[in-house]
């Protein structure tokens, strides 16, 4: 709770203040989650071709996966897997991406995409999170076909 709250604080002197008064702290919302016995068991039952139906669904219309693709109103997603956040030089994230502090790992990008806003707040992405835990482990078996060498699972 306390750490909520101290998260509502400064995202809300960041309203009041303007994206330039974070501009040389240190991160704000950095949280490294644990991988849990049941992300993992998720992850290894995943489908990547559902996941893959996820992605068109949820995550396509903004992001492109492709090898060669070009950031659109989200990043490239391909590499995702160990990329810290706000990374990609091709493409302008938020204030609070930028805070962030995460690098993409099974477990992170599994907390972020539960709840964006938990996890980020004051980001720019649209997507509020996706409540099925499934559902983020198929999307998250995909999204680790787009990478030049994809991670090992747990």
């Amino acid at each position: 709770m306390k750490r909520r709250l101290a998260q509502l604080t400064i995202a809300f002197a960041a309203v009041v203040a303007g994206p330039a008064a974070l501009a040389d702290s240190g991160p704000l919302f950095s949280y490294d989650p644990p991988l849990t016995p049941e992300l993992r068991t998720l992850l290894h039952k995943a489908s990547v071709e559902a996941g893959a139906q996820v992605f068109e669904r949820k995550c396509a219309t903004c992001h492109d996966g492709a090898k060669d693709g070009k950031p659109s109103k989200g990043p490239n997603l391909w590499n995702v897997f160990g990329r810290k956040a706000a990374f990609s030089p091709s493409f302008k994230y938020s204030a609070a991406m930028h805070k962030s502090g995460h690098t993409w790992t099974y477990s992170t990008l599994d907390y972020y995409l539960s709840d964006t806003e938990r996890a980020v707040p004051g980001k720019a992405m649209d997507l509020a999170g996706l409540r099925s835990a499934k559902m983020r482990a198929d999307l998250l078996a995909y999204l680790r076909t787009l990478n030049d060498t994809p991670p090992a699972l747990p």
